[in-house]
């Protein structure tokens, strides 16, 4: 689970300086660095669920689930204008 949690948050910096320094267009950036930082958001939560921190667990589920709403709005908002 490290290793994994380790991979998407490199991802996650990586995009972001990527959009940052221009070096992509942000309207391909953004996405995938909300992506990737959801994806490091649910990780935790199933790392707080295995400690048995319900509270925690909760919270970092509802995070990822509000960055994927998030992601899914902008994307939506770029491809068909809203």
């Amino acid at each position: 689970m490290k290793n994994l949690k380790l991979f998407f948050s490199a991802l996650t910096v990586a995009f972001a300086i990527l959009g940052l320094t221009k070096a992509l267009s942000t309207d391909i950036t953004m996405p995938i660095t909300f992506v990737c930082l959801a994806t490091t958001m649910f990780i935790t939560s199933k790392e707080y669920k295995d400690k048995k921190q319900k509270n925690s667990a909760i919270y970092f589920l509802l995070l990822g689930i509000f960055l994927l709403v998030v992601t899914l709005y902008n994307v939506a908002s770029i491809i068909w204008g809203i």
